[in-house]
């Protein structure tokens, strides 16, 4: 079989997928989900893989002038996760310069510029995002960004993939004040976008910081597994769907809305 059939094929069925559950939305009933609320890192892009790339560059340049420098990416990526300091602040960076006694204010600095550069350039939206979200909007759903980046850096990602027009609110950590999984984030997309915890379906990475606080307030969850790099958190499984490409998401909201058509029927029976 020639593979590219096969890839001609599956688009194909995407395609007449997404535009039955469109025309089942549309006539049946579009206020049954009005809102999807998208973690952003790792959900929309592989954030780890180009922090990575960030880290790897950082080795470059101090191990630049001959110095001795082990050039494992991962062991500098180790610092952004002990917790001692935020996943992406630069004082994880300060840490592992000093215990290595390759300091200096300058050198610093220039690491946090790389660290920000490359992170940028590099970044890719998973397969399927650009068209999931516009098959979104046509269904009539609100989209919006919840993030524990603040609002300066969301905004620069964004941008970057070509996104920051596709979503009505971001909120922030400097927004809130807090992270996730404390429930400000969800609470405070809520009550702008003025809608109920049933009326709305949260799509993230994390089962502990997104889709647990999220299933505690009431809103309909979709884990995107497929981001997810985080293996102590799999045993965890309470999530109403679970997607393997960010196109399965589709599915997820014919399921939704199909679900609640059904049981309309039966109501008024």
């Amino acid at each position: 079989m020639n593979p590219e059939n096969t890839d001609q094929e599956k688009m194909k069925d995407i395609r007449e997928t997404m535009e039955s559950v469109r025309k089942n939305v549309q006539l049946n009933d579009p206020q049954t989900l009005k809102a999807v609320l998208f973690d952003m890192d790792n959900t929309l892009f592989d954030f780890v893989a180009v922090k990575l790339i960030a880290c790897r560059e950082i080795l470059s340049y101090l191990g630049e002038g001959g110095r001795n420098l082990k050039k494992d990416p991962a062991e500098l990526f180790g610092y952004f996760l002990r917790g001692t300091y935020g996943f992406e602040d630069y004082e994880n960076i300060r840490d592992y310069m000093q215990e290595r006694k390759l300091f200096t204010e300058q050198a610093y600095m220039q690491c946090r510029e790389i660290y920000d550069r490359e992170k940028l350039k590099n970044l890719n939206l998973y397969p399927g995002v650009r068209g999931t979200l516009r098959e979104l909007k046509k269904f009539g759903l609100r989209l919006a960004i919840i993030t524990d980046a603040d609002r300066y850096h969301a905004r620069a990602r964004l941008t970057r993939v070509g996104l920051l027009d596709s979503f009505e609110l971001l909120v922030s950590a400097d927004m809130t004040g807090t992270k996730k999984p404390d429930p400000a984030h969800f609470l405070f997309a809520l009550d702008a976008l003025g809608i109920k915890p049933e009326e709305s379906l949260v799509v993230g990475d994390s089962l502990k910081r997104d889709i647990a606080p999220a299933r505690r307030l009431g809103l309909k969850t979709a884990y995107a597994s497929y981001g997810d790099w985080r293996p102590s958190e799999k045993s965890e499984s309470c999530f109403d769907f679970q997607l393997n490409t960010f196109p399965d998401l589709i599915g997820c909201i014919g399921s939704l809305n199909g679900a609640h058509v059904q049981a309309d029927s039966q109501n008024k029976g």
